[in-house]
């Protein structure tokens, strides 16, 4: 992928540019070490594979020009023998064959990138719907809650005489509960929100705290307990905020899923923090049906999931190792399953 950036990076007339001095550099080489095919062929190489296509081309017809007057016996001639055209001819060859085998090279590595963009986007579109319920939920509580609030406050200014007190604490659940519904509504259009990494010093709470607020009326239907264990003097990270929530959300609903059919013992999840060598790890604990194999469920399409898109996890391991972090898995100490990741703490710059 570096190498393809660096192609991209190139303006046309650097690309040629690089091409020229390729060639360049390979004759007197070529000359030195009497070795013309393989240091005009590195040459052709190296402008494929930096300056993309077109300058790859142009080092083959340099590289055949050179070829030519330089290699072929008689040296410094025009005219040369049958037997010298042919080696010429393979040379060429060679050279076009090794200019078009890297363009593939970068075809396939650019197909794969924006691959993996577009599965980074499907998973996030498919961890939203399946929590959306739990979504629903979750608002139609606090906006319920709003309603019964307002008809109560109007009850109590209709009274004869209105009483203020009651009416006045009305209101301040009013205002309450309302916040809390757009909290949830803004914690969910980050979610949905397309944005590059942008990395920023943040404080891990209030990102647990929305995603704790999507998925509790799942875990409550299905019988879990979930608790949030950070350390009280829980340092800031330097992270994009969206993309940890997404792979907090990730992880929580993997382990609410893994406890779906737990039912001879007690059902929790736990979200555990500290500061451990200037990094901040983050456990996520369930105690789950457990996973067989940790090196295969970081692959992705693979999945445990009857509907699974196979892609959540390696997604995630891609968002923390983009923050400098690792994500991995371990059993848990009893049942279940331990999955946990670092990200960089945030430290100031003095001076």
């Amino acid at each position: 992928m570096k190498r393809l950036s660096i192609a991209r990076d190139l303006s046309p007339l650097q690309a040629d540019l690089l091409a020229v001095v390729a060639c360049v550099i390979a004759l007197p080489l070529a000359w030195e070490l009497d070795a013309p095919s393989s240091c005009l062929l590195l040459a052709v190489m190296v402008s494929s594979l930096y300056g993309g296509r077109r300058s790859g081309y142009i080092s083959v017809v340099l590289g055949a020009a050179l070829f030519y007057v330089f290699f072929l016996t008689p040296q410094f001639s025009l005219f040369h023998q049958r037997g010298e055209f042919l080696r010429l001819l393979v040379f060429i060859v060679a050279m076009v064959l090794a200019t078009e085998l890297i363009a593939a090279r970068h075809r396939a590595e650019e197909s794969l990138r924006q691959t993996q963009t577009k599965l980074a986007q499907a998973t996030q579109t498919a961890t939203i719907a399946e929590f959306s319920a739990s979504v629903v939920h979750e608002i139609s509580q606090p906006l319920s809650a709003v309603v019964a609030h307002g008809q109560a406050s109007l009850r109590w200014l209709q009274a004869d005489p209105p009483d203020f007190v009651n009416a006045q604490a009305s209101v301040e659940r009013i205002v309450r509960d309302s916040k809390d519904a757009v909290g949830i509504i803004k914690g969910l259009r980050t979610l949905f929100r397309r944005s590059p990494l942008q990395k920023i010093p943040i404080d891990l709470r209030p990102v647990v705290s929305e995603v704790i607020s999507l998925v509790r009326s799942r875990a409550e239907k299905d019988g879990i307990l979930v608790e949030v264990q950070l350390a009280k003097d829980l340092p800031l990270i330097f992270a994009d905020r969206i993309q940890l929530q997404q792979v907090l959300m990730n992880l929580v609903l993997n382990g609410i899923e893994s406890m779906r059919d737990v039912t001879r013992r007690p059902k929790s999840l736990t979200i555990h923090s500290r500061e451990q060598d200037g990094m901040l790890l983050v456990e996520v604990r369930d105690q789950g049906i457990g996973v067989q194999n940790f090196d295969k469920v970081f692959e992705t399409f693979f999945t445990t999931k009857e509907n699974g898109m196979g892609m959540g996890l390696s997604v995630c391991r891609s968002i923390i190792e983009a923050h400098d972090g690792r994500l991995w898995g371990t059993p848990g100490p009893i049942v279940g399953t331990v999955f946990s990741f670092t990200i960089p703490v945030f430290r100031e710059q003095v001076g």
